[in-house]
């Protein structure tokens, strides 16, 4: 969905298409914050959300595990041959 940069004062806009800001649950009013991604490009959060995750590095194994399913079976990866000094149990 395409848009324009706008100047508005001292102050560039961006008009975001209500069904967009509805897909992404924003809201007029809503706190927002743009971050640059280093590639010329940027994304718009909403802080109030993204705060109230936890990273996994400070989740508990619980946590982690909370969305998969009872008795879910994960397969085996293939990591490809050893590379050094591993000990490979069979």
């Amino acid at each position: 969905m395409a848009t324009r940069i706008v100047c508005a004062g001292n102050t560039l806009t961006v008009a975001i298409p209500e069904e967009l800001a509805a897909q992404a649950g924003l809201a007029a009013g809503d706190p927002v914050e743009w971050i640059p991604n280093g590639n010329g490009s940027l994304t718009l959060v909403n802080p109030a959300r993204t705060a109230s995750k936890k990273k996994p590095a400070d989740m508990t194994l619980e946590e982690l595990l909370e969305g998969i399913p009872e008795g879910a079976q994960m397969e085996e990866l293939d990591w490809g041959p050893p590379r050094g000094a591993e000990v490979w149990w069979t």
